[in-house]
């Protein structure tokens, strides 16, 4: 088995890419720690020759390719009026960026799609990076994951976090989803987390937070449910998610996934500090989905028959 240049884990991305979009200071990556590190923290903390051999600059980042980025995300949406306004704003010349995401930032669905698709383009830069650096300096590369159905499911599936039209289905589509995690078998147990589901939520202070995916046709396709609540002396927000469902159809295509990113990311607008997963049964297998993204198990929940006791 090779070596890699560093670990490049999440968090690592998200240093890196801070340091490609701050503009206050040059940055770069200590290739045996992964560390991000300043200019300045460079000349004050390393010593000139440990700079020349371990000490590479974070992938450049220029203003022309913010714009080619907003350009791209313009072409990604679906919505022709939102479409029109923005390429409008970016053929307008001054004030772009400004106007630009202060369009986004009216939509809350428009601002979590710019989210998502601004990671990924930075992501997939940073990996390229990544693997380039491999090259040179002889390290194993990386796979970036990305593959036809990963585009498939960004092109043919809208994510929402405003899931009124679908509250009544989300609801039924839930208690189907921990019956059907739990087996026919076990239609107590699956009564009483839907039961405890139900608490929580009417908990007074507590928020319903869901996000739902659809069809470009406005077919349902999924949604995953949850809340947010604020805990502890200094009211430490917290984002719960406790079922997860995808119609039977559209099952396979990784679209369970794309709702935990979803619902991840519309916890970080929330200001959520963290974000638990409660998921019943073994359903969608999501163990090592949670995992890749840093996810670690805190609670086993068991339950035994008193007649085998």
């Amino acid at each position: 088995m090779g070596k890699i240049l560093f670990q490049l884990t999440p968090e690592i991305i998200d240093m890196i890419i801070f340091g490609m979009e701050n503009q206050s200071d040059d940055y770069y990556v200590d290739i045996k720690t992964g560390d991000v590190i300043s200019e300045t923290q460079a000349e004050e903390e390393y010593k000139d020759e440990y700079i020349e051999s371990y000490i590479i600059s974070v992938p450049d980042w220029l203003p022309a390719d913010g714009f080619q980025l907003m350009e791209s995300f313009v072409e990604s949406l679906h919505n022709p009026i939102y479409k029109e306004t923005l390429r409008k704003v970016l053929t307008a010349g001054r004030g772009a960026f400004r106007n630009f995401k202060n369009i986004v930032k009216e939509n809350e669905s428009l601002t979590q799609q710019w989210y998502l698709h601004k990671e990924k383009i930075m992501r997939s830069r940073v990996i390229e990076w990544y693997n380039l650096n491999s090259e040179i300096l002889k390290y194993n590369e990386i796979d970036e994951n990305t593959d036809e159905t990963e585009n498939l499911i960004l092109s043919d599936f809208i994510f929402n976090t405003d899931c009124s039209k679908w509250k009544k289905l989300i609801n039924v589509k839930s208690n189907e989803s921990i019956h059907e995690s739990l087996g026919e078998k076990e239609a107590d147990i699956a009564e009483y987390l839907i039961s405890k589901n139900n608490s929580f939520l009417a908990l007074p202070g507590n928020i319903d937070v869901s996000v739902c995916a659809e069809t470009l046709d406005g077919e349902f396709a999924g949604s995953i449910k949850g809340g947010i609540i604020k805990i502890g002396d200094n009211k430490e927000i917290i984002a719960l998610a406790n079922v997860i469902w995808v119609e039977k159809k559209f099952r396979g295509m990784g679209l369970a996934r794309h709702l935990i990113d979803n619902f991840s990311q519309n916890a970080i607008l929330l200001k959520a500090e963290r974000v638990i997963f409660e998921l019943p049964g073994k359903g969608f297998s999501l163990n090592s989905t949670l995992e890749s993204r840093g996810a670690a198990t805190y609670i086993t929940t068991m339950a035994v028959k008193t007649e085998n006791m």
